[in-house]
């Protein structure tokens, strides 16, 4: 019997400023979610908030300290991987509502991104996971996820997929690549992100290039069997600067 395929949703929000900010990992609709919201240097972990709806639609996150409304901006860009079956999209959205955080409430209405993706995978198989989420305001934005198996040896074997949101539709991102800085601890530092829209040979080839660095921040928490880590990113792209989000998912 084939395994069920895995079906996750990403959100991830924020502004350069990290006046607030928040990660939300959705393995299953049913299951247990991991939510961190944040602001000012400090985060708390919510893992009790609900989470609601789907699809293109709008997503809810609600609770006794928290509610949350995630609305899509722009067109929706279908998220592939060659050859591996990933199906579902990557959307620029904005989030507005509000949340309770060290006895204080905090307002929102920020930019972020969301994912939406399935693969026919067994989750058991999985070594880990990166989500990586930038926007530049208003309207631009940058998404990558990558699988890697526990029978992979390095990243050249991940599964990943990528897209270019912004208000003209890009071409298919064909070669993406993701490389990472950590530290002693396994927390991400830097990251760079080099989007190819050509296949490899093809001349005149312009690649979409961003490069960001942790901001200090960081929430850990796990979901169903993976300790999820979640840190708010600076990200530079052709000269301008936005906010981001590096989630890494890793068996726990």
């Amino acid at each position: 019997m084939s395994p069920p395929p895995i079906a996750l949703r990403t959100i991830a929000f924020g502004d350069v400023e990290r006046t607030v900010w928040g990660a939300a990992w959705i393995p299953d609709p049913d299951g247990p979610a991991f939510i961190a919201l944040g602001g000012n240097g400090d985060h708390s972990l919510v893992s009790s908030l609900r989470v609601s709806g789907g699809g293109g639609g709008e997503w809810r996150l609600d609770g006794d300290r928290a509610e949350l409304l995630v609305s899509g901006l722009g067109e929706a860009v279908a998220a592939t991987a060659p050859d591996d079956h990933l199906e579902g999209f990557d959307q620029l959205c904005r989030v507005t509502g509000r949340f309770e955080l060290d006895g204080a409430e905090r307002g929102v209405d920020c930019l972020g991104l969301r994912m939406s993706l399935s693969w026919p995978f067994d989750l058991a198989k999985l070594e880990s996971v990166r989500a990586v989420s930038t926007w530049f305001e208003p309207d631009e934005g940058l998404a990558l996820v990558a699988f890697r198996t526990r029978k992979a040896k390095a990243h050249d074997a991940d599964v990943i997929a990528a897209a270019v949101l912004g208000p003209d539709r890009a071409p298919a991102v064909q070669d993406p690549r993701l490389s990472t800085t950590y530290e002693a601890e396994g927390w991400p530092v830097r990251a760079g992100l080099e989007l190819w829209f050509g296949s490899e040979g093809e001349e005149e080839q312009f690649p979409r290039r961003a490069s960001g660095e942790a901001t200090g921040v960081r929430a850990q928490g796990t979901a169903d069997g993976l300790e999820i880590r979640a840190e708010p990113f600076r990200w530079h792209s052709r000269g301008r600067e936005g906010a981001g989000l590096y989630m890494l998912a890793r068996r726990a």
